[in-house]
């Protein structure tokens, strides 16, 4: 279910909270994005030709976006931690500029 919430837009995940997609947060977020829920909004996302051929960044809470370079799992060296694995995003600075946003989708 696609929801619209206080400053963009957010997808919920039976069962589970509401991930917000963009950089405001939602009425209702979880702090942590898990490995199957981005695999679920990605999975809605990748339906649309368009989100195929998009450029992945991510975007700090200063506003700059970063390229994502890569994507790699990793296990946790502290035994009995409540996460025993993570998925790591590698970023780097912008090879170039793309404009501003016109508006979110």
């Amino acid at each position: 279910m696609l929801l619209i919430g206080q400053g963009g837009l957010a997808y919920e995940i039976p069962g589970r909270y509401t991930i917000g997609i963009d950089t405001e947060p939602p009425l209702f977020f979880k702090i942590m994005l898990s490995g199957k829920a981005l695999r679920q909004i990605l999975d809605k996302m990748m339906k649309s030709p368009v989100a195929q051929e998009a450029r992945v960044q991510v975007c700090l809470p200063d506003g700059q976006h970063f390229d994502i370079t890569s994507l790699q799992l990793m296990e946790n060296k502290i035994l009995g931690a409540r996460e025993t694995h993570r998925l790591v995003m590698t970023i780097k600075p912008e090879t170039w500029k793309m404009g501003e946003v016109l508006k979110k989708i």
